[in-house]
């Protein structure tokens, strides 16, 4: 029986269409924690499937609004005063989590740092969340994907028809089309009140010509690939990326 893992972190109320069509395909499902995105092979970690239940939830992971690094600094300095932290370690500690990370890995020069001075786990583990508040969950997943030498997937699960980064270029996000009344009186109604300039209630929501060039420039910059289905087909385009749809389609 082939067995993927499905990483706890996901609610199994979200994805009851997946387990359903996995089940129905004699396919074995193992909650467990994965390093990075949400289904992968047991015997197989080269790929990994990361879904995302709409285009708005993938918009939210792109824009993570990132903690200030005043606001890191201090976290570590409270952290370090509590734990009786050497001061070099605050430094070291910080740069590894604010500096740019394009080169490297930064989890494991986190890692290195506390071993260096030896840090307990659990003050690592402490240190390790802050860097997840400074960049988000998705770039952590993106990095560890990268360094680890595996292809991730983003499949973004949609009602709105688009199934390929060019068609996200031209989709038009529902919340520009959300209008509120403005501070510019135009005239009264009929029953003497004021009438308002229409405004747009999200003016600065994304467009889908931002988020296809976003997700063109993580594709060229992390290795991954974004890809886009319905949500009823998601189950079979996961077991198809993990390179098990052989298997779904006799046992089906």
């Amino acid at each position: 029986m082939v067995t993927i893992i499905e990483d706890t972190r996901n609610k199994p109320s979200k994805h009851e269409l997946k387990g359903q069509y996995f089940k129905s395909c004699g396919i074995n499902v193992m909650r467990s924690k994965l390093p990075c995105g949400d289904y992968a092979l047991l015997t197989n970690m080269s790929s990994v499937v990361d879904t995302k239940f709409s285009i708005h939830e993938l918009i939210g992971d792109i824009q993570v609004k990132q903690m200030p690094k005043r606001e890191i600094e201090a976290a570590i300095r409270v952290i370090s005063e509590k734990e009786n932290i050497p001061a070099g370690c605050v430094c070291e500690v910080f740069h590894s989590i604010c500096d740019d990370d394009t080169d490297r890995f930064a989890e494991k020069d986190i890692n290195e740092v506390c071993y260096k001075y030896g840090v307990p786990e659990s003050v690592m583990n402490q240190f390790q969340a802050l860097y997840v508040k400074r960049h988000g969950f998705f770039h952590r997943g993106l990095k560890r994907a990268q360094n680890s030498g595996i292809r991730l997937y983003i499949l973004v699960e949609n009602e709105d028809k688009v199934t390929s980064i060019d068609d996200l270029s031209l989709w038009q996000n529902p919340r520009l089309g959300i209008l509120v009344n403005g501070k510019e009186m135009i005239g009264f109604w009929g029953n003497g009140k004021p009438r308002y300039k229409k405004v747009q209630k999200y003016p600065y929501a994304a467009t889908g010509e931002w988020l296809a060039k976003a997700c063109l420039t993580m594709e060229e910059k992390y290795g991954c690939r974004f890809l886009f289905c319905r949500p009823e087909e998601s189950g079979a385009k996961i077991l198809e990326l993990l390179g098990v749809n052989d298997y779904a389609e006799k046992t089906s």
